[in-house]
C-alpha cells in the first residue's frame, strides 16, 4: 500500500463518509464496550443487533434509510430491557430473551418481504453493513448523534461505574441508578445500531466488546479502558475501510470485500495479541516474584 494510493482513496468521496461516520461511532462503541464488559451486557449488546435487523429491514420494507429502523427499534428495545428487567442479572436475561424472540419473527419477516419485493441489496445491508453507500445527508446527524452520546457517557461515567460494580451502594448514596441504567442502555443501542452500517447487524458487537475488551488488558481504569478502546477501534475501523477500497482490485476483480470482514478479523487478532502479550507478562512477574 503506497502513499500515492492511500492518497487516491482519501480523495474518494464515499470513502471519505465512511471514515468519518466509521472512525466517530468505532470511538463511541470502544467507550461504551468498557462499561458493557463491567455490567455483563455483552448479551444484550448481541440482542440489540437481532432487533436493529428487524428495524434496519422494515426501513428498507418502507422506503426510509436503513438507520432510522436501526435506531428506532434499538432504542425502543433498550429501555424496553431495562424497564422490564429485574434487579439480578438472571431477571434482565429473562427479559432480553423475551425481547429477542419477538425481534428475530418479526426480522425474519422484514427481510423476506425485502426479497420478494426487489429490494435486493436491503439484505446485504443490513446483515453484513453498508459504509461504502451511506447518504451524505447521514454523515451529519451520525456525528452529531455520536457526539451526543459521548457527552452523555462522560457526565454519568463515575455515578454509572459505582452502579454497575455495586448498585446497592449506588442507592444508598443517592444515585438514581435505574435512570442511569436507561441513559446508559438508550447510548448502547445507538452505538449498536449504528456500528450495523459499519459492519452489520451480524458483526455490530465487535467493535462494542473487541476493542473494549482489548484496552482492559491493560489497565483496570473503565474510563480509560474506554477511551484506549475507542482510540484502537477507530483505527481499526480506519485500517479496514482503506482496505475495502482498495480489495476492489484483488480477487475477485472489482468487487470490494466487505468492510465487515476487516473489522471482525482486526478485532480478533489485535484482541488475540493484547491477551498473549499480557499472559507473557505476567509470567515474567511471576518468575521475578517467586523465591
Amino acid at each position: 500500500m503506497t502513499l500515492g494510493w492511500i492518497s487516491e482513496a482519501l480523495a474518494s468521496a464515499p470513502v471519505q463518509h465512511a471514515l468519518i461516520a466509521g472512525t466517530e461511532i468505532a470511538f463511541l462503541s470502544g467507550l461504551v464496550g468498557a462499561f458493557v464488559m463491567i455490567r455483563g451486557q455483552s448479551f444484550a449488546g448481541h440482542v440489540l443487533t437481532d432487533v436493529g435487523t428487524t428495524g434496519g429491514a422494515g426501513a428498507y420494507l418502507v422506503g426510509m434509510n436503513g438507520w432510522f429502523g436501526f435506531l428506532s427499534f434499538g432504542v425502543l428495545a433498550s429501555v424496553g430491557m431495562e424497564l422490564a428487567g429485574g434487579r439480578t442479572r438472571g431477571e434482565r436475561d429473562l427479559a432480553t430473551g423475551v425481547v429477542l424472540s419477538l425481534a428475530l419473527g418479526f426480522g425474519a419477516l422484514f427481510l423476506y418481504l425485502d426479497a420478494q419485493l426487489a429490494h435486493a441489496n436491503a439484505s446485504m445491508a443490513v446483515l453484513f453493513g453498508s459504509l461504502f453507500t451511506l447518504d451524505p445527508a447521514l454523515v451529519p446527524w451520525i456525528s452529531l448523534t455520536a457526539a451526543a452520546c459521548l457527552v452523555a457517557m462522560l457526565l454519568i461515567w463515575r455515578p454509572l461505574a459505582l452502579a454497575s460494580v455495586n448498585p446497592d451502594l449506588a442507592r444508598v448514596r443517592g444515585v438514581p441508578v435505574r435512570a442511569i441504567s436507561i441513559a446508559f442502555m438508550v447510548v448502547l443501542a445507538v452505538a449498536v445500531e449504528t456500528d450495523a452500517l459499519v459492519a452489520g447487524s451480524l458483526l455490530a458487537t465487535a467493535l462494542i466488546v473487541g476493542p473494549a475488551a482489548t484496552a482492559a488488558r491493560f489497565t483496570a481504569s473503565p474510563l480509560r479502558a474506554g477511551l484506549a478502546g475507542g482510540l484502537l477501534g477507530a483505527l481499526l475501523v480506519a485500517a479496514s475501510v482503506l482496505l475495502s477500497y482498495d480489495s476492489y482490485t484483488w480477487l475477485p476483480q472489482h468487487t470490494s470485500w466487505p468492510v465487515s470482514f476487516f473489522v471482525a478479523a482486526f478485532t480478533f487478532f489485535a484482541y488475540a495479541i493484547a491477551a498473549a502479550t499480557h499472559r507473557v507478562a505476567f509470567q515474567r512477574r511471576a518468575e521475578v516474584e517467586l523465591p
